[in-house]
């Protein structure tokens, strides 16, 4: 390209140059050190706000910058003239107002070209606001790192891979890894596989779904340390790049954690002793009952006076099997008998019940989802339990109200961390909730519902044991059962059952008369009273009987008499051989020799030791003479 003449010969003064480097800075500078003279242009003079009074030398400038850039304001001009090279230099220098201003300064030494250095030129830009606004970042940033740095939990901020881009000190400690090392770990590296799979997990949701989330559990670390942890994560975004990042606070509650055990450890003696407590009264009114009934069946002359002796005996000896099964089912190892059924069919067949029991005053909703779920339950610990419910929803609504039944399908994963109980493993559920209207309960109270024999009822109204058995019961089906209430609003109890895919059973109603028989059978019971009783009951039914009163005893039984067609065992017996053991001796003395077990529930032999084998049939003391006739006849038949 060729340049116009007209502009090829056209120089700039020096004037020029200045006047046109007044009008992009804020200021220009000239100093003559042969005279040490400093000249401000106008600009420079108006950007501070001084007005030409007079000559001014380079130790006047000096006195106008902030104490600690004197000297390297002069190290920086000097630098610049030996070695006969530009210089920038931010300075701090004091304005008319008193004030400091911040500017950048550039020099640079002009002269003839022998002497280089005559005379120091430069311009300023006025900085201020951008350096005050870089310090209060600066001032922000150092006071969230020394909050951080300081606070009494762990911070730290993770990127999409889930690397630590950001850890405070605690969070290193919490992690188990020294403080430098956290940068860059994943979880996967920091914590056991089962442990970083639920980071990982929730580190998902909140970068997929912008959920803030909480965990809480143990952490394992790498330096073999245990630790609880309340963990709460939310969505970061990086304010360079937009990216979304994971920001979490974790708080170390092992103390806390240790705390709350010793409380419930402590609560647990504590409803023990209740336990105790209602056991004794509830047994001696039994036991009166019994004890009254027998005085007048031994004196009694009159036909009708003994049988109604015997009906409140019969009866008596019902009312303790029952307290007996809602212990067993507190304490999960009540005698189930499992069976696959669909909810909804369970309480259509009970809404005819429930509204009999129920006072015209309280309106019954059923709300039954459709498509739900089959799960395996014993039907009639089950109808039990509702039942239990719906008498406590009745006596909370005294003046009337709503009872609403409700069903339906509940899925949990392994993500639904916080959704479910702690102690609901992932999979389907059948959830089953009885919500009434009544005058609910506070916190307090609703939090110990389930303990046993606890009950806010007057005296003699209640036994504190409805809840307690729904629990164990739950507990015992794999399940769970969750209460939540507020006063003078109400109670919801929901019901969480395991959902089975299993084809639903059809279960006959048995009939209750007693089955007869004439083989011979062996009764090994350790108890006298009861091994005389059982006897009497097995005679009379027609049968043959020889007695044993050990395990040791029944096998020479068995040896000495070959015609023993049936053996008829308790579990637990005093001596080296069980009733497992004696079973297993006799099965390999007489195969197929048919063996019943009678106890007082069905892990007992398991807390000795010698579990039975799943396929034995088993009965559970005390046994009504209907339901021992028909499992004799059972494995006889």
């Amino acid at each position: 390209m060729t340049i116009p003449s007209r502009l090829a010969h056209t120089r700039l003064s020096v004037s020029d140059c200045w006047s046109m480097l007044e009008s992009i800075t804020d200021g220009t500078f000239l100093w003559s050190p042969s005279v040490d003279q400093v000249e401000w242009s106008p600009k420079l003079l108006r950007t501070l706000g001084y007005s030409a009074e007079g000559p001014a030398g380079f130790d006047d400038i000096q006195a106008l910058l902030h104490p600690d850039d004197v000297e390297p304001h002069a190290r920086a001009v000097e630098h610049a003239r030996q070695t006969a090279t530009p210089y920038t230099i931010l300075l701090r220098v004091r304005d008319a107002a008193g004030q400091y201003r911040h500017l950048e300064v550039h020099g640079f030494w002009t002269g003839p070209d022998v002497a280089p250095t005559e005379t120091l030129s430069g311009f300023v830009q006025d900085v201020t606001k951008q350096a005050q606004a870089q310090e209060t970042a600066d001032r922000s940033a150092a006071f969230f790192r020394a909050f951080f740095d300081n606070a009494p939990a762990g911070a730290y901020v993770k990127d999409a891979q889930g690397r630590h881009v950001y850890g405070n000190a605690l969070a290193a400690v919490m992690a188990g890894v020294p403080h430098p090392d956290l940068h860059g770990m994943t979880s996967d590296a920091l914590f056991p596989e089962k442990t970083a799979q639920t980071m990982i997990a929730l580190d998902r949701r909140v970068l997929e779904k912008g959920e803030t989330v909480t965990w809480q559990g143990e952490l394992t670390t790498p330096d073999g340390k245990h630790r609880q942890v309340f963990d709460t994560k939310f969505p970061v975004v990086d304010p360079e790049t937009g990216a979304r990042m994971v920001g979490g606070i974790g708080i170390d509650i092992t103390r806390q954690h240790a705390a709350e055990k010793a409380l419930a450890q402590a609560q647990k003696l504590d409803s023990l002793g209740q336990l105790v407590a209602g056991i004794a009264h509830d047994f001696n009114n039994t036991l009166a009952v019994l004890q009254g009934n027998l005085d007048l069946l031994a004196i009694a002359t009159e036909p009708a006076d003994r049988e109604t002796c015997m009906v409140e005996l019969l009866s008596a000896v019902d009312r303790g099997a029952r307290l007996t099964r809602q212990l067993l089912a507190y304490g999960r190892k009540a005698v189930l008998r499992p069976t696959v059924q669909n909810m909804n069919t369970v309480l259509a067949d009970l809404d005819r019940m429930l509204r009999r029991t129920l006072p015209e005053t309280i309106q019954i909703e059923m709300a039954l989802a459709g498509g739900l779920w089959n799960t395996r339950i014993d039907r009639a610990q089950v109808e039990n339990a509702l039942l239990n419910l719906a008498i406590n929803a009745r006596d909370a609504m005294p003046k009337g109200g709503l009872l609403s039944v409700k069903t339906e399908n509940l899925r949990l994963g392994s993500d639904d961390i916080g959704l479910r109980a702690d102690d609901l493993e992932p999979g389907r559920y059948v959830a089953l909730s009885v919500t009434d209207t009544g005058t609910g309960m506070t916190e307090d109270i609703a939090s110990r519902a389930f303990d046993p024999f606890f009950t806010t009822k007057p005296a003699h109204q209640g036994s504190g044991m409805g809840l307690a058995m729904v629990y164990g019961l739950l507990r015992q089906f794999g399940g769970a059962a969750r209460i939540a209430s507020e006063p003078n609003r109400g109670t919801t109890v929901t019901l969480y059952f395991p959902a089975v895919a299993d084809a639903l059973d059809d279960v006959a109603a048995t009939a209750k008369t007693a089955e007869r028989g004439a083989e011979h059978i062996l009764l090994v019971e350790d108890e006298d009273t009861v091994r005389r009783t059982l006897s009497r009951q097995l005679t009379n039914l027609g049968y043959r009987v020889t007695e044993a009163r050990a395990g040791q005893d029944g096998y020479e039984r068995l040896l000495q008499d070959p015609s023993i067609a049936l053996v008829l065992t308790d579990i637990v017996m005093p001596g080296p051989v069980q009733g497992p053991d004696l079973a297993e001796q006799a099965q390999a003395l007489r195969p197929g020799l048919p063996v019943l077990f009678l106890s007082g529930y069905p892990l007992e032999a398991a807390m000795h030791g010698r579990p039975a084998a799943s396929h034995d049939a088993n009965l559970t003391k005390p046994v009504s003479l209907s339901e021992l006739s028909r499992a004799i006849r059972a494995k006889l038949d």
